[in-house]
């Protein structure tokens, strides 16, 4: 198989085989191969939680198959399909939106066999089957577990389809529709839009699409586990469920597991139809688009824009040091470049909300009454916050144009210190913002309490700047990127405690001084005092330190660091 693997096999076979190996490739990692481990090690991050929903979901319908009524089971079932079924589309969606633009052939790939002797139709089959292979493995891979497992801790008296066998198919069959349907509508989309489009919007308005997708997959991803009988009971109304593609495969789970309920045949016939549609859909754009696609992506987004004045003037005003004026420019140009950047903030803010959101509904439970919008500011500052700097820390970690990085180079030992603390007043002027902009709806729900809020979540804000910041030895966007460097079994215990252990912590603690002066005092007064010993620390180092342009795998044994 090898020996034949390496042979030539014609052109159809040669653009799948480039096309299959370079799917992951991305701009945004330097070193080929390691956006495939992350992937899998993301994978394999959410696989670990399914043993943990066994034993609560099997004693659940242990409990509701001993009752005397078959209700209670079947709204928990439904339920939980809808959960599943909305669960599984978001991770598609998700891994969709993050392959964005592999979803049509690229620039890369006309550079690299564009000059072949090969047809524009050939290139377009061949990256279409690749995109189908990838697709199906990657449905495949993620519905293997929760097709075979769901039905087996579901079994119950009460189940329509008395069969075990029948059950795992029915799920699996709703399952995989769902994922083909997320992933078609998403491809259409783009496709729609590559043929409505001129190419400087087409790249401006797909990039900001990206970015609201991966936020949105990852908003129901996290939600999804909100789920339960009540909200089902809603979201299936017939007045709702047209708006939800969830529901219309919650009705074809439903129809194929035998629930004589007409709604849910509706809803499967539905859900069918949109299936259907979103293929015809993508194999339309595919046909029509192949001959106007290569020219837009030669195109591409001029970079000219006319200058403004004024923006010079407040620079001059507000940073009169031309090295951070600099450093302050490179960084708005790389937030406003289109693109994957676009998408990452907007996927950390995405996640951000989710929990916050989340963590709102349970909030009502856990808090007296007439602390709750307290707790609610609170709670939302901290979430907001620190998801902020996260997202920023592995923003900058990821390089705009890693080969313009000699200009940094080159200048380095006469404005690193500049240049690092430009960096420092960037983000901290967007933390401010993020603390001024809801501080007038503080100040009228909570009174006087937003003041002193407002200056906890100052102090605050600082203390996490410092610590994420902490071991930043990098200039934003110049440095290359190893997105599979840690573990990311180690990625998610840290967030798993970070949610679970220190922001739940740092919660209560907050709230309890803002109806605490005494405490309120103390720690105010030992948050300053740990800013000022983390920020001195840091800046002693900042004319010693060399900053790094190339990321690389960490060693197997760690150094003293004595050569920075």
């Amino acid at each position: 198989m090898k020996e034949w693997l390496r042979e030539t096999h014609g052109p159809s076979f040669e653009l799948l085989r480039h096309f299959l190996l370079r799917f992951f490739d991305s701009d945004l990692v330097t070193s080929r191969g390691q956006t495939v481990l992350a992937l899998i090690g993301s994978g394999s991050m959410f696989l670990i939680w399914f043993p943990f929903f066994t034993g609560p979901l099997k004693d659940k319908y242990i409990h509701l198959s001993a009752l005397a009524v078959p209700g209670p089971y079947r709204q928990a079932l439904r339920a939980d399909h809808l959960w599943l079924i909305t669960m599984m589309m978001s991770a598609i969606g998700l891994l969709t939106a993050i392959e964005w633009q592999a979803l049509f052939p690229s620039l890369g790939d006309y550079r690299t066999i564009g000059w072949l002797p090969v047809r524009a139709r050939q290139i377009f089959g061949a990256k279409l089957l690749a995109l189908l292979i990838v697709a199906t493995a990657t449905v495949a891979v993620l519905n293997l577990l929760p097709c075979l497992g769901f039905p087996a801790l579901s079994s119950g008296r009460w189940a329509f389809e008395a069969s075990l066998g029948a059950r795992v198919i029915a799920v699996g069959r709703a399952l995989v529709a769902a994922c083909y349907f997320i992933f078609f509508a998403l491809v259409a989309v783009q496709g729609i839009l590559l043929n409505l489009l001129r190419p400087r919007k087409f790249l401006r308005i797909t990039g900001t699409i990206q970015g609201l997708l991966s936020a949105s997959m990852l908003i129901l991803l996290v939600l999804s586990f909100s789920i339960g009988p009540p909200l089902a009971n809603v979201l299936v109304r017939p007045a709702v469920a047209k708006w939800l593609p969830p529901v219309w495969f919650l009705g074809l789970c439903q129809t194929l597991s035998g629930d004589p309920d007409p709604e849910m045949h509706v809803l499967s016939h539905r859900a069918l139809v949109a299936l259907a549609a979103s293929v015809a859909v993508v194999l339309g754009a595919y046909v029509v688009s192949y001959r106007r696609h290569r020219p837009l992506t030669m195109e591409g987004v001029s970079s000219a824009r006319k200058e403004r004045r004024w923006h010079g003037a407040v620079l001059d005003l507000v940073l009169p040091d031309p090295r951070q004026q600099a450093i302050v420019v490179f960084l708005a140009k790389g937030f406003a470049s289109d693109g994957p950047h676009r998408m990452i903030l907007m996927g950390y803010g995405g996640f951000g909300l989710a929990v916050l959101l989340s963590g709102m509904i349970g909030m009502l439970n856990l808090v007296d009454a007439a602390r709750v919008v307290a707790a609610r500011f609170v709670y939302a500052h901290v979430i907001l916050l620190t998801f902020l700097l996260i997202g920023l820390r592995h923003l900058f970690s990821i390089p705009v144009e890693l080969r313009a990085n000699w200009a940094f180079r080159i200048t380095e030992g006469e404005g690193r210190r500049q240049w690092l603390r430009a960096m420092d007043r960037f983000v901290l002027f967007f933390g401010a913002l993020a603390l001024a902009i809801p501080f007038p709806l503080e100040a009228r729900l909570l009174g006087w309490r937003a003041v002193s809020e407002s200056l906890l979540f100052a102090l605050f804000g600082l203390l996490a700047y410092e610590a994420i910041f902490s071991s930043w030895e990098k200039l934003p966007f110049t440095c290359s990127y190893l997105p599979g460097k840690r573990p990311m079994l180690l990625v998610a215990v840290r967030l798993f405690g970070l949610l679970a252990v220190v922001l739940p912590l740092v919660n209560a603690l907050l709230l309890t001084c803002l109806y605490n002066w005494a405490l309120f005092a103390g720690v105010a007064v030992g948050m300053l005092a740990a800013w000022v010993r983390f920020y001195r620390s840091r800046r002693e180092v900042w004319g010693e330190i060399r900053l790094r342009y190339d990321e690389s795998p960490d060693p197997a044994i760690q150094g003293l660091n004595l050569m920075k």
